[in-house]
This record gives C-alpha cells, sequence and structure tokens, in this order.
C-alpha cells in the first residue's frame, strides 16, 4: 500500500540530483500465529533501538538476538543518516529510480 507512493517520492528526488535513500522493512515476527506479516509501524521499535520494551507485542514476536541486532543495525543507520545525510549500513547505496537493487530491505 505505500511502496509505490514511497518510490515515486524517491524517484522524484533522485531526478532532481539529490542523494536519495530508500528502504523497505520487512521484518515478520517469529512465532507469527495471527499470521501479520510485515505490519505498519512495525519500523518504529526498532528505529529506537527499544524492541525489548514491548516484550508481548504481537507485531514484534519474540525478541531474540537477531531482533536485537536489527534493531541495532537500523537505528544506527537512521541516526547517521539525520547526522551526516547518509546512513551507515553495510549495503545500502543511493536510490536509482528503477533499480530495486538500491532499495535497502531490512529483515
Amino acid at each position: 500500500m505505500f511502496r509505490d507512493s514511497t518510490l515515486a517520492i524517491g524517484d522524484h528526488h533522485a531526478a532532481a540530483d539529490n542523494s536519495t535513500y530508500v528502504y523497505q522493512f520487512d521484518y515478520t515476527p517469529v512465532p507469527d500465529p495471527a499470521h501479520l506479516g510485515a505490519t505498519h509501524c512495525v519500523e518504529l521499535p526498532f528505529f529506537f533501538n527499544a524492541v525489548d520494551d514491548y516484550p508481548d507485542s504481537p507485531m514484534l514476536g519474540e525478541t531474540t538476538s537477531a531482533t536485537r541486532s536489527l534493531a541495532h543495525t537500523f537505528s544506527q543507520a537512521v541516526a547517521a543518516f539525520v547526522a551526516t545525510g547518509q546512513p551507515a549500513a553495510d549495503q545500502w547505496h543511493p536510490y536509482e529510480p528503477a533499480d530495486p537493487a538500491t532499495v535497502r530491505h531490512f529483515a
């Protein structure tokens, strides 16, 4: 529902020769008994590196070392982007319109 509009904004921004970074947050909770999949706003606890603050959240599932690692990586990438204009994350290159490989997936 949000992907196409986000890519349209990214396309417009990149076409104006601005450094553009696009991500897709694909995290799915484990276990996922409600079959929620990657929900809207699930990235917020990761953004704030606060996954341990929501121990009973069905959209986060069980908090594991992998979940904490993803939260650390994502929050550091976003913090670096805010501070410097470039995200601190491996494999996150500037977005190029029509090149899906330049969309950074976090899962």
